[in-house]
């Protein structure tokens, strides 16, 4: 905007032998939307013993908007306990008030939020020479989540198991388990809708360069949704890299997902349960030609296609309700392509010369997303091309 912006901040901390003590304020001036954030915050961190590690934050806002204030307040605590012998535990403590706002200069994913897990870890060490992994670690949580007016939104159990592997390689699965619930947020402001309960689960195995070749692929699966019918979904990822040599590479990366109950609001406490499918390809190339040179070039091109399963309501406790309402299916596919050269004309002087070209197309009705990816790359919606030079005077 034309009057622009103003950031401010200040830190002080002070450290002891165990602990350490800071403050931050942060001010953030926008003249434009007459509105004034101020923040504050405070954070401890002490290690009364060598196995106790605690951190606690306490943190509130001020904002100042079209002649309102606006405060709140939030806090956390986390706490992590090493019992010995590969075994830790952590408990972790956060409330977010409702109205608490530090996204001018910060970033919170959402306020009005309570929440509390306990996890424990056992990590192993000592596998034998013929297993395929160096070491293993279990991680068991339970979790409770509410917003701030003390509506429960999510009970999850959780189960992890991270793996470093002897041919220099990483695994990991994860599979959340969730009791019946609430979502205060997918209606905007529209009232609540209640969850039944649902799981998912997810693994990824990375395999590092050997020869030409770096392999990497995850797999997820989940039962989410709304009614009686629902079914389980997945969604799959597979990205081998090919060296030519040290200095030159490219990769693919292919992606394919299926949602079976896909949940969109559509207006006021209306929503739709929606059969979704998705692809995705990306390619890209990475060449270091000399010590002054590189060249990029990255390509994503997307498609979605979504046909209605069933419309619903909300009743005023959040239950939802199907009706024979009017939803659309829906489609849409969208394209992004990038070279981009750059050659060092001397320490910290560089110049830049980048081409870009993408688009964006949504239907109001369905259409098979295997047609949508390839059509995919005839959109052109945009053009660019842009020539930057950086160069270091002295004076």
């Amino acid at each position: 905007d034309a009057v622009g912006r103003s950031f401010r901040a200040l830190r002080l901390v002070r450290d002891y032998e165990r602990q350490n003590v800071g403050v931050m304020l942060t001010q953030v001036e926008h003249p434009w939307l007459d509105r004034d954030a101020m923040v504050l915050g405070v954070d401890h961190n002490w290690r009364p013993t060598d196995k106790w590690n605690i951190q606690t934050r306490l943190i509130g806002s001020q904002i100042d908007e079209h002649g309102g204030t606006t405060r709140d307040s939030g806090a956390t605590l986390w706490a992590d306990y090493n019992a010995g012998n590969g075994w830790r535990s952590q408990w972790i403590l956060m409330h977010f008030g409702d109205s608490l706002e530090i996204n001018d200069f910060g970033y919170l994913s959402r306020p009005n939020l309570n929440y509390a897990h306990w996890q424990v870890s056992r990590r192993f060490t000592d596998l034998g020479e013929d297993s395929a992994y160096a070491s293993r670690e279990w991680r068991w949580r339970v979790s409770a989540t509410d917003n701030d007016h003390g509506l429960p939104l999510q009970r999850q159990f959780r189960a992890m198991l991270q793996s470093q592997r002897r041919d220099g390689g990483n695994e990991y699965a994860q599979v959340n388990i969730n009791s019946a619930g609430h979502d205060d947020r997918i209606l905007r402001g529209h009232g609540i809708l209640r969850t039944p309960p649902n799981w998912n689960a997810f693994y990824e195995r990375s395999r590092p360069r050997k020869g030409d070749w770096e392999l990497y692929g995850n797999i997820g699966l989940q039962r989410g949704g709304l009614g009686e019918d629902r079914e389980v979904g997945y969604n799959l990822q597979f990205r081998p890299t090919y060296f030519i040599n040290d200095a030159f590479n490219v990769f693919v990366v292919a992606y394919v997902e299926s949602t079976p109950q896909w949940m969109v609001w559509q207006q006021d406490n209306l929503l739709g349960t929606f059969d979704q499918r998705g692809l995705e390809f990306d390619a890209g190339v990475n060449w270091t030609i000399g010590s002054r040179q590189e060249l990029r070039v990255k390509l994503q091109a997307l498609a979605m296609d979504a046909c209605l399963r069933q419309a619903w309501r909300t009743e005023a406790d959040g239950t939802p309700v199907p009706v024979d309402e009017p939803v659309s299916d829906f489609s849409l596919r969208n394209l992004g392509f990038q070279v981009r050269y750059r050659y060092e004309l001397a320490p910290l002087s560089d110049l830049y010369v980048v081409y870009g070209r993408g688009g964006y197309l949504y239907n109001d009705f369905g259409r098979d997303a295997a047609s949508q990816l390839l059509d995919a790359f005839s959109l052109r919606d945009s053009e660019q091309l842009l020539v930057k030079l950086s160069y270091r005077f002295e004076l």
